[in-house]
Order: C-alpha cells, then sequence, then structure tokens
C-alpha cells in the first residue's frame, strides 16, 4: 500500500523507526506536538495536510491518522480517500500499546500528568518542563486559546471552559512512559530531576509501540483503530472502548 501518514511530532523518533521497517510505502508528515493546545487549530492544520494529500497526484491507498480525539481536534476529519485513526483518547494510550494497558496504568486517575521521551524532548527543546507545566496550571488567562474564549462569551465563561477542558491535577504524582529501546537523551533521568523541582513524585511504567506499529504496518482490526470510510467524517464517542466513529 501507499499511505500517507500525518502525524503529531511526538511520535517522530519511533515513528521513523517503524516507518524504516514497514512492508509498505509511506510519505509521513510531523505536525508541532505543542499545536494540540490548540484544538480547532490543530485541526485546520490537519485538514490542509488531508487536503494535500488529495491533490496530489499520488495514488494513497489511504490516509493514517496519528492522533487520538485529542481534544476533539479529530471531529469533522473527512476525506475523498481512506482514513485510519487509532481508537484512543490521545497519544497516551498509542504509547501504552492498547487501550487496556492504558486503564490499568492510569485508571485510578484518568488526569495524571504523563511524559514520554518524544513529549519531554519537544517540550524541553523550548522551555524547562517544571517551567512549562506551571504555566500550563497558573498562567492560562495569557494563552490565546482561553482570550479566543474571553472574545467569543466573557470571562466568566472563558473560566469555566478552560477549567471543563483543562481539569487541575489534584494528584502529586506524575508518570513517565518508558519505552524499551527508545529512549534519548537522558529524557527519563531529567524528566524526574525537573518534576522534583515542582514537589511531584514520578512513577515509571513500560510503553508499548505496538499498537503504532499496528497502525504502519496495516494491521487495521475494529478494536484497535477506525477505518473512515471516503466521504465519512469523525465523531466522538466518548467511552473508553469504541472512543469515536464515522458517519
Amino acid at each position: 500500500m501507499l499511505i500517507k501518514f500525518i502525524c503529531c511530532d511526538v511520535f517522530t523518533r519511533i515513528a521513523c523507526d517503524l516507518i524504516s521497517k514497514s512492508p509498505h510505502i509511506i510519505d509521513v508528515v510531523f505536525i508541532p506536538m505543542l499545536a494540540h493546545v490548540e484544538p480547532d487549530n490543530l485541526r485546520e492544520l490537519i485538514r490542509d495536510e488531508i487536503a494535500k494529500t488529495e491533490e496530489s497526484r499520488r495514488p494513497y491507498d489511504a490516509i493514517v491518522i496519528g492522533f487520538g480525539l485529542c481534544g476533539n481536534t479529530v471531529l469533522g476529519l473527512t476525506s475523498s480517500i481512506e482514513m485510519v485513526i487509532p481508537r484512543a483518547h490521545d497519544c497516551c494510550t498509542m504509547l501504552m500499546g492498547s487501550k487496556e494497558r492504558f486503564i490499568e496504568a492510569f485508571g485510578h486517575s484518568l488526569s495524571t500528568r504523563w511524559c514520554s521521551t518524544g513529549y519531554f524532548e519537544r517540550t524541553r527543546a523550548m522551555r524547562d518542563y517544571s517551567s512549562y507545566i506551571s504555566s500550563q496550571q497558573d498562567n492560562y488567562k495569557t494563552s490565546a486559546q482561553y482570550m479566543r474564549y474571553v472574545e467569543e462569551y466573557d470571562e466568566e465563561t472563558a473560566d469555566y471552559l478552560w477549567e471543563t477542558l483543562h481539569p487541575k491535577i489534584e494528584t502529586d504524582e506524575t508518570v513517565y512512559i518508558r519505552i524499551d529501546g527508545h529512549e534519548y537523551s537522558n529524557s527519563q533521568e531529567t524528566y524526574i530531576e525537573d518534576i522534583e523541582k515542582l514537589d511531584l513524585k514520578v512513577r515509571v511504567v513500560d510503553g508499548d509501540i505496538s499498537m503504532l506499529k499496528a497502525l504502519l504496518d496495516g494491521d487495521w482490526d475494529d478494536e484497535r483503530f477506525l477505518i473512515v470510510p471516503p466521504g465519512k467524517s469523525i465523531i466522538g464517542i466518548y467511552d473508553m472502548d469504541i472512543v469515536m466513529s464515522a458517519q
């Protein structure tokens, strides 16, 4: 098959390794990780890449989306080419390898903050990770997304929307997802050092790239992946099983 892979760059290192070993021909484009802070903007970036794929002269068999629901980012996405997307709420499930392993690791607190080498590298390249976490928790009123809420509604409504979409973390624990064979830049050690500045604890869990491998190898079973026929669009189901559907 000839596949177009539109992917969050949190997966760059792992995805490039898997693409090199896939039995299929894969063209890939990576979208900056922190674009997810503004889901509406991220959705447009993905739509632009889908449009470019449709307009190209290459006879793609499928467009593979390397995102989960990701704050409703993928809702409404449609294409004249078959699309495939993991049944996942966000990339955490994809890094854990399955919905079941995600629930096993995070079921006691689904809002637990987590990190991985790709996430850490791409965030820390811009700033100290502890500063990034603090800014997400404390300085949200300066974010472009929050200011758009204020402009569209009012400050009280903006506060409500932000608190609903970004619940405060009530636990003092964070999770580092370690993926054997894909650890770089001393990410785990440096992450722990940064987190300790915030007086938080780190729990290390083993990740699994089997879901990403299946995505790029074309092993698209219905349990793990949603296949979106041409002309259909993605809708959210919001459970922990189906997650999303096509209509």
